[in-house]
C-alpha cells in the first residue's frame, strides 16, 4: 500500500502488443497495464527493473517474474494471483483449476472476477487462464491481446 508521502513513478514500454504502463513507488510495483499510448514518464529503479523484465519476456528470454508487486486487497485475490503465477510459461489452466487449487471449488466465476482486476499483466499471467472447454475467454487487456500472448508463449516455449 502506498504511504502518504510516497511518490508514484511512471514508465512506458513499447511491446509487440502496444504500450505497457508501469507504476511504482520506491518499494513496490503498483501496476503493469496496457496503455492506449505512451505518456510522460518519470521512472525510478523499480520501473526500469520491470521494463527490463518485460523486454526479456517479449524477447523469449524470461518465463517467470520475481518483481515486488503490490498485493491484492482481498485474501481470495491474493490466493488466486499466487496460484496463477505458478502456471508455467506456455501452459494454460482453466478457471475451475485455479478455484480448486485455492480451496474454493465451484468458485470459477469468482476467480474470473479476481483475474479481471489483476493490475499486473504478464507478471501475474492471467492470460494463461482459459475456459474449461479451452476457449480463450476474456481479458482486461483485450481478447486479441490474450490470444496473441498465448500464441507467443506457444511459439517461444
Amino acid at each position: 500500500m502506498k504511504t502518504k508521502n510516497e511518490t508514484i513513478y511512471v514508465a512506458y514500454i513499447d511491446t509487440p502488443l502496444g504500450a505497457i504502463k508501469i507504476e511504482a513507488t520506491d518499494r513496490l510495483i503498483f501496476s503493469l497495464t496496457f496503455a492506449s499510448e505512451a505518456g510522460p514518464s518519470n521512472p525510478n529503479d523499480l520501473c526500469e527493473e520491470a521494463a527490463e523484465a518485460l523486454r526479456a519476456y517479449f524477447s523469449g528470454k524470461r518465463k517467470t517474474f520475481d518483481l515486488p508487486l503490490k498485493e491484492a486487497s482481498s485474501a481470495f485475490a491474493k490466493k488466486v494471483y499466487a496460484e496463477t503465477k505458478k502456471i508455467p510459461f506456455g501452459e494454460r489452466r482453466c478457471y475451475g483449476d485455479i478455484a480448486q487449487a485455492v480451496g474454493s471449488p465451484g468458485a470459477a466465476r469468482a476467480v474470473g472476477v479476481a483475474l479481471s482486476k489483476n493490475p499486473h499483466i504478464i507478471a501475474v499471467p492471467c492470460h494463461r487462464v482459459v475456459y474449461k472447454d479451452g476457449t480463450v475467454g476474456h481479458y482486461a487487456g483485450g481478447d486479441e491481446k490474450k490470444r496473441a500472448l498465448l500464441a507467443f508463449e506457444r511459439g517461444a516455449s
